[in-house]
């Protein structure tokens, strides 16, 4: 096994000249971090969406929408992208044990079984891709968190700015969400791209401005000496952020008895 790693972000960013990557270059490695196809399946996943249809909350076009721009606001925009943002932010500095302690929170806040085992092979997923493609070792310890900080470590290691980050993450889950719709709905083509698209342009108001809450909250706590979990929870207090979504939570325990199901969430 190579002894690369994606916490040696120095050395292999050297060694790769990932600090001259051209736009071109760092567009293609944000497409393919993106694609619900490839490198991690994760079309195999509906992320609440098919309990959702099957329970008459997403029946139509603009109950999709509703639905998932709810979805956005609340799963996404509160907790799941300022917590990606700060993993980067610290990561670039070297704050491991900040990173660390966020990625044990953010698999602490998968409230089923099914959502639990979705970030868990999407992590494994993108762990195989990163070592066969990328030769890049992942240790153990972080692919116990799951996806989310495994995504956010790929990120720091190819340099790409928080907004970009989050933007590729939110489009991936985006995407995926509407395609399990205009499936099993089932929607036609064209109102599914109707989703996407306005889904997009909500996501492309929040997503700068978010960043930017989190950079100014994480370079304020920055130069403090308190105690990581301290840290933790006065960024959670500043930034607003909550993982606290039972209904959603219902949806997925509801799907892991569905009778007819296509997807594992």
């Amino acid at each position: 096994m190579n002894n690369d790693s994606v916490y040696s972000q120095q050395t292999t960013n050297k060694a790769q000249g990932i600090s001259d990557l051209n736009n071109t270059e760092v567009t293609g490695r944000l497409l393919m971090l993106a694609s619900s196809n490839l490198p991690i399946g994760s079309y195999t996943y509906s992320q609440g969406v098919e309990s959702a249809i099957e329970s008459g909350l997403i029946h139509d076009e603009s109950s999709c929408l509703a639905f998932m721009s709810d979805y956005l606001e609340l799963a996404l925009c509160r907790y799941e992208l300022p917590l990606l943002a700060l993993m980067i932010e610290a990561l670039t500095v070297d704050d491991v044990a900040l990173a660390d302690a966020l990625g044990k929170d953010y698999h602490a806040s998968r409230e089923s079984k099914e959502f639990v085992y979705e970030s868990s092979q999407l992590a494994l997923s993108l762990s195989a891709w990163l070592d066969e493609v990328l030769k890049l070792d992942v240790p153990d310890s972080l692919l116990a968190h799951g996806f989310l900080p495994l995504f956010a470590h790929i990120s720091a290691h190819w340099q790409f700015k928080p907004e970009q980050a989050m933007t590729t993450y939110a489009f991936g889950q985006i995407e995926n969400m509407v395609l399990a719709a205009v499936k099993t709905v089932p929607l036609g083509q064209m109102a599914g791209q109707r989703v996407i698209w306005q889904l997009q342009q909500l996501l492309s108001t929040q997503v700068y401005p978010l960043a930017t809450r989190v950079k100014q909250s994480f370079l304020h706590l920055q130069d403090t000496s308190v105690e990581v979990n301290i840290k933790l929870n006065l960024l959670y207090q500043q930034l607003h952020m909550s993982a606290n979504l039972p209904n959603l939570a219902i949806l997925s325990c509801q799907h892991e008895k569905q009778y007819s199901r296509l997807f594992r969430s």
